[in-house]
């Protein structure tokens, strides 16, 4: 993806900045986008549409933090769904030991676990699918997905001033 191009379609598009945010908060929170579209493409977006003016930061977090808790809560019903079958495939079969450790994990600290991975883009992505794959129950993740949701926009908030003060 060329981040160039989209800048010049931002810049041209003013009006669709909001959706922007909000596809890309989206796309690095679900579990099979995740691994391809990065955090750091999103943060860039934030921080040009700010530097441009194109959107107040008080509508730039929101549009992430919504974006975000969409794509985790996709992650987590995709997990609930899909990801029993996927676990007895012979692939996970092979890896049974690690995943059994994992999950007993998740079991014990699942709300702990939604909070810490989305600080850490690379996880990001995975810890909603696999509490989907665990026993946790939906409104439990819900709850600390929210929360975690609104501490990552804050401190995007935060970055996006910080750093983009560096830019402007």
């Amino acid at each position: 993806m060329n981040i160039d191009k989209l800048e010049l379609f931002l810049s041209a598009n003013a009006e669709y900045a909001w959706l922007i945010i909000l596809f890309f908060a989206f796309l690095e929170s679900f579990v099979i986008s995740g691994a391809i579209v990065s955090s750091a493409i999103l943060f860039s977006i934030c921080i040009f549409i700010y530097n441009a003016d194109a959107l107040p930061l008080s509508l730039i977090v929101p549009m992430a933090i919504i974006g975000a808790h969409l794509g985790d809560m996709c992650g987590f019903f995709f997990g609930k769904t899909l990801g029993p079958n996927l676990i007895n495939s012979k692939f996970f079969q092979k890896r049974k030991k690690i995943i059994s450790r994992s999950q007993s994990f998740l079991d014990r600290r699942g709300p702990y676990a939604v909070v810490i991975g989305r600080f850490i883009p690379a996880i990001r992505p995975l810890v909603p699918f696999l509490l989907g794959v665990s026993d946790l129950k939906t409104l439990k993740f819900y709850l600390a997905d929210l929360v975690a949701c609104l501490l990552w926009g804050f401190a995007l908030g935060v970055l996006v001033t910080g750093v983009g003060s560096i830019f402007n």
